[in-house]
């Protein structure tokens, strides 16, 4: 089972522990797979064919260990959902796909960092920068060396990131307490950026973002106009000094002013002055954006003489967010904005094993931004990450109730779809209809609440993570039985309008006020404005 002809020693490793982390593999996976040469193939780029009949068979056509690494992607994708590949290219439309661990809260553990590392090349991925806000090493701590501890962990990252094709890259953010104008403040960040560099790091990140918006310093007073020319002064420094060490070094800049529409005094005069060879980080119209789209990224190249390179700040929950779970689909970010980007980097939550099912779908998108379907992708994103089909259903109930998010689309789809169905019901004079699918939904999502509650549920640290979460949406569950109960006692005036009592509206009234009493996010606004009708149709009754 799942023999491995023509392949080097490296990549024959590379499949083993693949293999071990899908266990779609062990079970049904293919007798023979044959690896073979193809010079003209990118060094990303493969060509893949699968037979699912008899003795399942596949060829992989690569030029690269890369290109074997990511044509690994598609035989996972053709045994869990069955299809059959036919020659089929696979070549990215990113050139640069990356996650950035550059949220504020507990950061990643050191083993969630190696295991990510697998699974985001599972998705596609090929980049992955370190820069967690509230580790102080980052952001408070920038002109000491780094520790031996700190180094070896980095050089681990970047072993484990080289067998699964991603570069390991590095950031420091010293705008905090740096003198832009002091050249020791220039040398003191080279000191780390020259150990990252000792143990192989060439891809290197300068971050001036969440920092105060003028010069703190007298010397800074008195030497620059501005805050964008000390920004661009102390950058195209540190740039001279990184490009001195090693020419095959780069620099990413995350500017003070990193959203908006790119017509703004600051990223305008900033971009301009600062060295062409820098990539620019832009976050789109907001901290948060909708939509990222051709037309603003053109516009930031032409005022800022940069070609945007994103940090999405999607899945990501922090600050205001953490009452939200981002755990739906990339969307709203333009079919072909490949070809006006240097990359895209997307920032995850702090809960590691949920931020997973997003990158998924984030890793499809930038693949092939012209076939990508969020909602096929993110079904796809549970089918690879949760093998048991009944815990995934559960768990799939629960998530489809968290997609609030800044990219405004729906909250709760299936939830809000019964809402609308049960409303509409009542309103028609059917409250025993409506009734009935309140109580299946309530039912439903109770048998939810015991499967993830179960000891035997296969992906406990979805339940730790998602807790808040599922522990409104128990509750939410427990309030149905009791508004279908309510619903279904109630009479129909001969107008078609719900009757009801004062014990009901008052129970109405207790079950909204015990709901919001939770900020966490779940359901959206849908279920309170649905409850307030409700209430509103029982208390016309009782005064007409």
């Amino acid at each position: 089972m799942n023999n491995l002809l023509g392949a080097t020693s490296e990549e024959n490793a590379l499949f083993a522990s693949f293999v071990e982390r899908h266990q779609v593999f062990a079970d049904s996976g293919f007798g023979e797979i044959h690896v073979t040469e193809n010079s003209k193939l990118g060094p990303e780029e493969s060509i893949v064919t699968t037979s699912l009949s008899g003795d399942k068979k596949a060829t992989i056509e690569r030029s690269s260990y890369a290109g074997f690494r990511y044509a690994l992607n598609v035989l996972l994708k053709s045994l869990l959902t069955n299809v059959v590949v036919t020659n089929h290219q696979h070549s990215p439309d990113f050139k640069v796909r990356g996650v950035i661990e550059g949220f504020y809260g507990t950061p990643w553990t050191h083993e969630q960092r190696l295991r990510g590392l697998a699974h985001f090349s599972d998705f596609g991925f090929n980049r992955y920068l370190l820069a967690p806000k509230d580790d102080p090493w980052h952001r408070y701590d920038w002109r000491s060396e780094l520790s031996a501890d700190f180094l070896s962990r980095v050089s681990d990252l970047m072993a484990q990131g080289r067998k699964n094709a991603i570069t390991v890259a590095v950031a420091i953010s010293p705008g905090l307490t740096v003198e832009y104008s002091d050249a020791s403040d220039v040398q003191a960040i080279m000191v780390r950026f020259k150990q990252l560099h000792s143990i192989g790091v060439r891809e290197f990140g300068l971050f001036l973002d969440d920092i105060p918006a003028r010069l703190q310093s007298e010397k800074d007073g008195a030497k620059f106009n501005s805050i964008m020319q000390a920004h661009s002064f102390y950058c195209n420094a540190v740039w001279a000094e990184l490009k001195k060490l090693d020419s095959e070094n780069s620099l990413a800049i995350c500017p003070l002013q990193y959203h908006g529409k790119a017509t703004e005094e600051y990223i305008t005069e900033f971009g301009n002055a600062l060295d062409p060879e820098l990539a620019l980080i832009w976050t789109g119209r907001e901290i948060c954006s909708e939509y990222l789209d051709v037309s603003d990224a053109k516009i930031f190249q032409a005022n800022t003489n940069h070609t945007p390179l994103y940090w999405d700040n999607y899945p990501v929950n922090d600050v205001a967010m953490l009452h939200e779970l981002h755990v739906g689909p990339i969307e709203g970010r333009e079919k072909g904005l490949e070809n006006y980007s240097l990359g895209y980097f997307a920032n995850p939550m702090d809960r590691f094993e949920l931020s997973l099912i997003s990158l998924s779908t984030i890793g499809d998108y930038l693949w092939d931004t012209q076939s990508y379907d969020p909602q096929l992708s993110w079904e796809y994103s549970l089918t690879q990450l949760a093998d048991n089909s009944a815990d995934r259903a559960a768990i799939r109930n629960l998530l489809r109730g968290c997609f609030e998010s800044c990219l405004r689309v729906n909250p709760a789809p299936d939830f809000s779809a019964m809402l609308e169905a049960a409303s509409f019901s009542w309103k028609t004079g059917k409250p025993a209809q409506a009734a009935q699918l309140i109580e299946n939904h309530a039912n439903q999502m109770m048998r939810d609440v015991a499967t993830i509650k179960s000891a035997e549920f296969s992906r406990p640290q979805w339940r730790e993570e998602s807790l808040k979460w599922l522990t409104k949406y128990e509750a939410v569950g427990k309030a149905l039985l009791e508004i279908a109960r309510i619903v279904g006692n109630c009479g129909v005036s001969k107008n078609a309008n719900l009757s009801g009592s004062k014990v009901d509206l008052d129970q109405i009234t207790a079950i909204r006020a015990s709901l919001n009493s939770d900020p966490t996010r779940l359901f959206g606004s849908g279920l309170d404005m649905t409850l307030a009708e409700l209430a509103d149709e029982i208390r016309w009754s009782l005064t007409a």
